[in-house]
């Protein structure tokens, strides 16, 4: 701002003393008073106005025009001054630095100062606007150097802090990226740690279930082998009630008071018989002859004794029979199992549902605990029986294989007990999935067949006793007893009525257009006698022949007048059954 005073000052006492002025004294005057009022108004701007942007170069301009036009209305505009005015401007927007525009500026005013002393000399005389020229170029000079090298830097700094902030703009579009991976990467550690702490969560469950299964499975041991002592007493005492009941009822005649208390005392020994069988079955080694079964064409084979035995609301869904694992198991015992575990979840479903089968090879951590811990590398033979009923709490699954345990009113008794029985005998293990609200899933594990020897098709099993063609009814009050032997049969190509107590014999007898051949029924039954049954029914199919059954022996059966041709002891191997049957019809 001093140079820019100075200046000021200096270009209006020329314009003031000048005699070749354009416009006379009083405009020169105003033109003067004009140049030191804008000097003193710049010095007076605010400092924010002084350090803005664009002031150098506004400056710079305002000063050229000035300066121009003041030495144009001093009357030097074709002077010596005027062209090195003009020069020393050339000079000033093209030299790169300072230095060099000051030594420049030096040596142009030098040769001014040589041209003024010739014209000096020439003339004889020296005016007062040459020796104020050197002054004003000398200062417009540093002026101009310094204004420039103040727009450079500007623009120069200006430069870099666009520079830095471009640079700022990248690494802050490189922060917001790896801040974005970094909450990519920090969102699936959350997720994969609840995942991780979900599946500990579960797994506590699963091993707690597991465990205490496993705790049941060692409980059920010692259960089975006290049963199989007191099963034993049993038979002995209820060996000695039918043959003393049998001597009683050949005595007393059909009239008698007597007769029927004798008849409900030899009917309850004899279930409390068939119950002291199954007992025994628990622990006793198993000598069902066993085959290499395929288990996809096993289950496949019961297909329609499912469909009888599920109602139609549900449906069920079998494995592909062509799937090869197999396992080497008694096929009665295979059908048993599935039955009672179908009837299970069935009744889980008084609605609709859907009860799903399936059948795999395992190995690894899908073992269950127990042969985890004997040998984890083997591998195992997995049926499951899905339902999508209202699953169970953990105190019923921990008491749902204990013998006459129900959560049911009636149908209490030994069938998932047996269930567990036969698994066990057969080398397997038994696993129970299930929580409130979400289903049931039983998986059942046994020993896997890995040789590919002779596989037996359950078909051929079923079609080694000669086929026939006559009318069978089996009359037998537990259900899956009666299924079991309406599959058995119907494979055979038998016509098969079914009924689950002796009234219901009658009627379907009664319904059924066409003769009856043979009748399968308890000794004893709940309304009537069997053989009372079985007397009824003739009357109405005189070529009638009846099969009894029962879970006293053949010498108890004989105290009862009934001859051992026509008898069946029970537990019956189905095969059995069917070979009684045909052998009553041949002869």
């Amino acid at each position: 701002m001093f140079l820019q005073s100075l200046v000021a000052g200096i270009l209006s006492y020329e314009l003031v003393v000048s005699d070749d002025t354009i416009f006379g004294d009083a405009v020169s005057r105003m033109v003067a008073l004009g140049l030191m009022l804008f000097s003193g108004g710049i010095v007076l701007l605010p400092r924010a106005v002084l350090e803005r942007v664009w002031f150098p170069g506004a400056l710079i301009s305002i000063n050229t025009l000035l300066v121009t036009g003041t030495i144009y209305l001093s009357g030097a505009a074709s002077s010596e001054l005027y062209l090195t005015y003009f020069l020393l401007l050339l000079i000033a927007s093209s030299a790169p630095s300072l230095k060099q525009l000051l030594g420049l500026s030096m040596i142009i005013c030098g040769g001014y100062g040589v041209l003024v002393y010739e014209q000096t000399m020439q003339s004889g005389s020296l005016a007062v606007g040459h020796l104020l020229g050197i002054p004003v170029l000398l200062i417009m000079s540093v002026f101009y150097g310094l204004m420039l090298e103040t727009v450079t830097a500007e623009r120069r700094r200006n430069r870099l802090l666009r520079e830095d902030v471009q640079e700022l703009t990248q690494s802050e579009q490189v922060l917001e990226e790896r801040r974005a991976q970094l909450e990519t990467r920090v969102q699936g550690l959350k997720q994969g740690l609840s995942r991780a702490n979900q599946e500990i969560r579960q797994g506590k469950v699963e091993r707690t279930g597991l465990e205490r299964q496993l705790r049941e499975a060692q409980k059920f041991e010692a259960v089975g082998r006290l049963a199989s002592r007191l099963a034993h007493e049993f038979n002995h005492l209820l060996t000695v009630i039918g043959n003393q009941t049998g001597v009683m009822v050949s005595r007393l005649k059909p009239g008698d008071p007597l007769h029927g208390p004798v008849e409900e005392i030899f009917r309850s020994g004899e279930r409390a018989a068939a119950v002291t069988a199954q007992l025994l079955a628990l622990h006793v080694h198993d000598t069902t002859v066993r085959d290499t079964l395929s288990l996809g064409q096993a289950i496949e084979s019961m297909r329609d004794t499912f469909y009888g035995l599920l109602p139609g609301r549900i449906d069920v869904r079998v494995p592909d029979p062509s799937v090869p694992v197999l396992v080497e198991v008694g096929h009665d015992r295979l059908e048993y199992l599935l039955l009672h575990l179908v009837a299970n979840a069935r009744d889980a479903m008084p609605k609709a549902g859907r009860v799903d089968i399936a059948v795999e090879v395992v190995s690894g951590e899908l073992l269950p605990v127990e042969q985890l811990e004997k040998n984890p590398r083997k591998r195992m033979a997995r049926i499951s029986v899905s339902d999508s009923g209202g699953g169970m709490n953990s105190d019923v699954q921990a008491q749902m294989f204990e013998p006459f345990y129900s959560t049911k009113e009636t149908h209490a008794g030994l069938g998932l007990t047996q269930v567990y029985g036969i698994v066990r005998q057969h080398g397997g293990m038994v696993e129970v999935q299930s929580q409130p609200g979400q289903g049931t899933t039983v998986r059942v594990y046994l020993p896997l067949v890995e040789r590919h020897g002779v596989v037996r098709d359950t078909r051929v099993l079923r079609e080694a006793v000669s086929k026939g063609a006559e009318t069978v009814l089996v009359v037998e009050e537990d259900e899956i007893a009666r299924k079991l032997a309406w599959s058995t049969l119907h494979s055979h190509r038998y016509h098969v009525l079914e009924a689950g107590s002796a009234v219901e014999a009658l009627l379907v007898a009664q319904q059924h257009n066409g003769p009856i051949h043979l009748t399968v029924s308890h000794l004893s039954l709940a309304e009537i006698s069997g053989r009372e049954l079985a007397k009824r029914l003739v009357l109405q199919h005189p070529k009638m022949k009846a099969l009894f059954v029962s879970g006293f022996s053949d010498d108890t059966i004989a105290s009862h007048r009934v001859n051992k041709k026509y008898f069946l002891q029970q537990p019956y191997r189905q095969h059995d059954l069917a070979e009684k049957v045909r052998e009553l019809l041949d002869a």
